[in-house]
């Protein structure tokens, strides 16, 4: 039951599930009616006999139903995504295929419980990616357990079994599973060993299957700015840096201090806080780059916040001066802190160890331009500071707000204390709370594509880590910039949290006990109003007896 209950929680209505439920609620229903209609019957008639025995039939019959019926495949997404369905991009992926491509699922006939809701979960959509190909994709499944030959080939593959921790009748046993794939493709391969979870199995499918299909394409090219203090992508975006190169090709480019930044063949450049000045020479580059319909992405920092002593430092060479000039947007130098749309971090508490306190410098922020976003609704940025921008009346680009605070959010501008409990998050004064932007997109007329965001550390290991939603931007983003976006709304279908945000505690109150109380209430409020109207209108029936009884007497 808590399988089929977890569908529903999901946003899937499974007929599998409704077929259980109904089962379930006829088979407790005849049981039921058996019972109430024997009191009213001898049981030595043919009647009662007859009864037992329909009885029976219909649970018999209810019972089967629920045992063939989980073959029966057939479900409603009611997610806003469509998480758990085929979307068009990897629709259109399947329709450029030239040959057949071969899908090998190497499950377990009798899944560990800790996979038995995806291994259920993968079947269905490989039946989707089947279907939806016009027989161009076959899937085959094995099962290693009951199938020496099925079990050798997982094996030489790269397909492994994967050992599951059991607690029975105070036991612990270990179960092994396996849940892996195999694309094959022509000549080409591509393997996932092991599926843990449903959520971005769709990109991997889809990402791997257009991969064979381009690889005879050349990859576009990122380029990520080093020599001024930048960070590292092999460094401090492993993460971000690692996903990202299955798809594009990363190379360094180097700054030599006299001649200018090597650009030949760079297709989206990407530049993370420079913290040294870049001079005339590379700024006139990077300018050059971007007249002749270049695409960057700028991640900076006004503010260097120093995470052992949590305090700040003005960035002076944070490249705000170039971006003011060459787009009108200006990064400010402050902080901004939200009292409400922020995320909990664990601080060092000495002798104590660590303890998990809300953090309001790292902000969640809210995706204003899903075109450029993908389906990706927030995004969690750790010092982040504001941008303004300037209305340039000889522009040559179209500017339009990316990321955005919410109302809840105030900038600190001396930022000289950043620890959860500085006294600027709890000035009763503070009044002055605002939306702002943190990061924005401009579109040159000459195709010049422009990303900037008033962060760095959001795609730094520690985010990411955490919050997969930076990750999805961060890919999405190189993908506008680079025109590929085609699997940017694939990569976005993802099972997110949707953080309710409240202007206070008294409201966050308010709601939660109003969803506790207020059904039960609604009930009450409505048995009392439904005995009052009945008990009116018996006084009214008994008033008109007695009026019609005193008239006849006269």
């Amino acid at each position: 039951p808590i399988t089929h209950f977890a569908n529903i929680g999901r946003g899937v209505i499974d007929l599998r599930d409704i077929l259980y439920f109904v089962t379930l609620i006829s088979t407790f229903l005849s049981a039921t009616f058996l019972i109430v209609r024997s009191r009213t019957l001898s049981h030595q008639t043919s009647q009662y006999r007859n009864l037992q025995l329909g009885v029976a039939g219909l649970i018999v019959l209810s019972i089967l139903i629920g045992w063939f019926g989980s073959d029966i495949k057939g479900r409603i997404d009611l997610t806003e995504d469509k998480v758990f369905s085929l979307s068009p991009a990897t629709t259109q992926i399947l329709n450029d295929l030239d040959d057949l491509l071969t899908v090998d699922i190497f499950m377990s006939a009798d899944p560990p419980v800790q996979v038995s809701p995806v291994s259920r979960d993968v079947n269905d959509f490989l039946d989707d990616f089947e279907a939806g190909s016009e027989d161009k994709v076959k899937v085959v499944r094995h099962y290693p357990e009951d199938d020496e030959k099925a079990e050798r080939r997982a094996n030489t593959a790269g397909v492994p079994p994967v050992q599951f921790n059991l607690h029975s009748q105070g036991e612990l046993q270990i179960k092994t599973g396996y849940l892996g794939i195999i694309l094959t493709y022509i000549d080409k391969r591509e393997i996932i060993p092991f599926v843990d979870t449903i959520d971005g199995f769709e990109y991997r499918l889809a990402s791997l299957t257009n991969k064979m299909l381009s690889d005879n394409q050349e990859k576009k090219t990122i380029g990520f700015t080093g020599g001024h203090g930048e960070i590292s992508p092999t460094q401090g975006m492993m993460t971000f840096a690692s996903i990202a190169s299955q798809q594009y090709n990363l190379v360094p480019v180097s700054a030599t201090p006299d001649e200018p930044l090597p650009l030949d063949g760079v297709d989206v450049l990407v530049v993370s806080s420079p913290k040294e000045p870049l001079g005339t020479r590379h700024e006139n580059s990077l300018k050059e780059y971007i007249q002749q319909g270049g695409k960057v992405f700028f991640n900076l920092e006004s503010v260097l916040v120093d995470i052992q002593q949590l305090a700040g430092l003005p960035n002076r060479h944070s490249l705000a001066g170039f971006i003011e000039r060459e787009f009108g947007i200006v990064l400010e130098e402050n902080i901004v802190y939200d009292l409400q749309s922020n995320e909990t971090i664990g601080f060092s508490a000495g002798t104590r160890g660590n303890v998990i306190l809300p953090y309001p410098y790292w902000i969640r922020a809210v995706i204003e331009d899903n075109k450029v976003a993908g389906n990706v609704d927030t995004v969690v940025l750790p010092w982040a500071n504001t941008l303004g921008i300037l209305d340039l009346p000889d522009s040559k680009y179209l500017i339009t707000p990316l990321i955005r605070s919410t109302s809840y959010a105030a900038v600190d501008d001396s930022f000289r204390n950043l620890k959860p409990d500085s006294p600027i998050l709890t000035d009763p004064l503070q009044t002055n709370f605002f939306s702002s932007d943190l990061a924005v997109t401009a579109e040159g007329s000459n195709g010049s594509r422009v990303v900037i965001v008033g962060d760095a550390d959001w795609l730094s290991e520690s985010a990411t880590q955490r919050f997969s939603n930076n990750v999805l931007l961060g890919l999405n983003l190189l993908d506008w910039l680079a025109q590929e976006d085609k699997l940017a709304s694939v990569r976005s279908k993802v099972v997110s949290e949707r953080n309710m945000v409240f202007s206070s505690d008294r409201h966050r109150n308010l709601v939660q006990y109003s969803n506790i109380g207020g059904v039960p209430l609604l009930l009450i409020l409505t048995g009392l109003l439904r005995f009052w109207v009945r008990r009116t209108r018996g006084f009214k029936e008994n008033w008109r007896r007695g009026l019609q009884g005193t008239r006849s007497q006269v």
